[in-house]
């Protein structure tokens, strides 16, 4: 036996090498090895757990797509499609001095890893720019866009939540500044219930869309109430007397409309805020003061300020300037006089001293002046000097008593002839005689 084994050997083994060259051939030339390249694969990357566990972010800055050399026989390699390979990179294996991770390429078909085929990623490893990763809060805050309906007003959001929480990498959470929503109220005359997107700003008002930003939610739920409005103006005045030589210019308000809203009834009830003379006391004042109140003060607590309630009230005080007048005797307006008594001034004119400030004297004009008498007092026939009450405008006071002298008559102790002559006389002689 031994001996029909090794008989003819060395042509035993030229038969061996010559079978497995000429199989060599036969496969090369039926089923030959190929190649192609496939681009545009992309890199999976596994374990991203071991960064975002310890607070870090990371970007990929390279291999994010790759393109990947097989070879293989042909019958295999021309069956494979790009979705075929699997290129992956564990995050587990970076170091925390590293910024690359090697990529492995492998081809896959019906789950199965195909063995017979060499897959080589002509890009080796994914480069990757790491960072701490950062969560900040910020409140959020809305935008109104268009206006409602003319007379209506927005006067309360309801904004939920009204924080949002960012996460992402520190550099990019730090340039965010403003977390912010819009809503349209445009002719709207009652309530809007909405939801709307959140945008992320930085301090210049640019908008952050970075994909690696995570919210806690994307969107915030609103609620806008909205009212109708009224429009009623500010009254003001002022009590007491300045310091003796100063007087009062007038007042000034740095608002003298401001808008009200609440129910109908009371709504319509109102057309100006009065804010109390007796509140702006400028008793022994000699220069400007101002005077700062809250108008919620002044209406009906059902009512409500929309915008600033706050107003600011300024008396100007200047020095006393003085002027005298002449006025006609003719204009005093004589009351109380007793039946049977008649009565004739002595002069037609008399003068009296008011003062005030400059301004308002030099606009001061005698036909904005009232006079009155009291007779009541006045039974006897002679020569009286009587008083006479002078109202002048705001502003301007009567430096002293105003005093007119008058000639009284009993026309009870004359006959009925000599009261008609003296009657008729006293018509004749003089216009300014008058009879009750």
């Amino acid at each position: 036996m031994k001996e029909k084994i090794f008989k003819n050997l060395s042509l035993k083994i030229l038969s061996a090498v010559f079978a497995v060259v000429l199989w060599t051939v036969i496969v090369n030339v039926y089923d030959p090895t190929t190649s192609y390249t496939f681009s545009n694969v992309s890199v999976q990357l596994i374990n991203t757990d071991s960064l975002t566990d310890k607070n870090y972010s990371y970007e990929v800055v390279e291999g994010g797509k790759i393109s990947v050399y097989v070879s293989g026989p042909k019958s295999i390699v021309t069956n494979i499609k790009a979705s075929d390979i699997v290129a992956t990179a564990d995050l587990s294996k970076i170091s925390a001095f590293a910024d690359y991770v090697d990529i492995h390429v492998s081809v896959v078909k019906d789950g199965q890893v195909l063995s017979n085929v060499e897959a080589t990623p002509k890009t080796s490893a994914v480069k990757l720019s790491i960072e701490n990763r950062e969560t900040k809060t910020l409140d959020v805050t809305s935008e109104v866009t268009g206006t409602p309906a003319n007379g209506y007003a927005v006067v309360k959001e309801v904004l939920n939540p009204v924080s949002i929480k960012l996460t992402g990498p520190s550099s990019i959470i730090d340039s965010v500044s403003k977390v912010g929503i819009q809503y349209d109220v445009t002719g709207a005359t009652a309530d809007i219930t909405g939801t709307a997107d959140i945008h992320l700003y930085n301090d210049d008002g640019e908008e952050i869309t970075d994909p690696s930003i995570e919210l806690t939610q994307s969107n915030v739920g609103y609620t806008v109430q909205i009212v109708r409005i009224k429009t009623v103006s500010i009254e003001a005045g002022s009590s007491g007397t300045p310091k003796e030589g100063y007087a009062v210019a007038g007042i000034e308000l740095n608002q003298n409309h401001v808008n009200i809203y609440g129910p109908e009834d009371k709504l319509n009830a109102i057309d100006t805020i009065v804010i109390p003379a007796e509140n702006i006391n400028v008793d022994d004042l000699n220069s400007d003061k101002t005077f700062k109140f809250s108008l919620d003060n002044y209406i009906d607590k059902e009512l409500a300020i929309f915008g600033n309630s706050r107003v600011e009230v300024t008396v100007k005080i200047k020095s006393v300037a003085a002027r005298s007048l002449t006025l006609n005797t003719s204009d005093i307006r004589i009351t109380g006089l007793e039946s049977g008594m008649s009565y004739s001034f002595e002069n037609p004119t008399f003068d009296i001293e008011v003062g005030g400030v400059q301004e308002t004297l030099d606009s001061l004009d005698v036909s904005q002046i009232s006079m009155s008498a009291d007779m009541s007092t006045y039974t006897t026939e002679g020569t009286k000097d009587i008083t006479v009450s002078v109202k002048l405008p705001d502003g301007i006071t009567l430096g002293k008593p105003a005093s007119v002298r008058i000639v009284l008559k009993n026309n009870n102790n004359e006959t009925t002839a000599e009261n008609s002559e003296s009657t008729s006389e006293s018509t004749t002689a003089s216009a300014s005689t008058n009879t009750t």
